[in-house]
């Protein structure tokens, strides 16, 4: 086997193996790598320095008493605190609302509008300048279709 070809630990199996976390199966993998590996047992060796130092130098380290009050008013006090913004905001949120409403209405009233203007049907103004019944269009726009009256009663003749 080429030097290449050696797979080392990572520093996950390294902890979990100082740790003892390891099933047997594979802290007996671990042991026959590092009888054999002198990178690994230098990193198994810092591992456990790092480990030891960190034990030694712990100490219990209380907060100062003026802490107190701002993490209470930032996590006790939050729920009221939101709920206050919230109903100063009221106002604001409702007119909001109304104002966006009223904006969908009226877009969807002008949409409504082209829609039904673009697919009626549009009669053209005959070059004449329109004929009976019609009303004459100008400059290229369409004329306004008039309906059909209805034809005048019949009157007796006068003498």
């Amino acid at each position: 086997m080429s030097a290449r070809d050696v797979v080392h630990l990572t520093s996950e199996q390294l902890d979990d193996y100082v740790d003892g976390l390891m099933d047997s199966a594979a802290r007996a993998s671990a042991e026959a790598h590092l009888a054999t590996c002198v990178s690994c047992r230098h990193s198994l060796d810092e591992t456990r320095a790092l480990l030891a130092t960190a034990t030694r130098e712990r100490t219990v380290v209380r907060a100062p008493a003026e802490l107190w009050p701002l993490v209470a008013s930032s996590t006790v006090h939050l729920a009221a605190v939101r709920r206050q913004v919230l109903a100063s905001m009221r106002g604001v949120l409702i007119t909001g609302a109304i104002a966006l409403v009223a904006a969908t209405a009226v877009i969807t009233w002008k949409v409504a509008r082209w829609t039904a203007a673009r697919d009626a049907p549009v009669m053209m103004a005959p070059p004449s300048g329109g004929g009976p019944g019609r009303h004459a269009g100008h400059a290229g726009h369409p004329t306004i279709p008039v309906p059909p009256r209805a034809p005048d009663a019949p009157q007796a003749p006068r003498p």
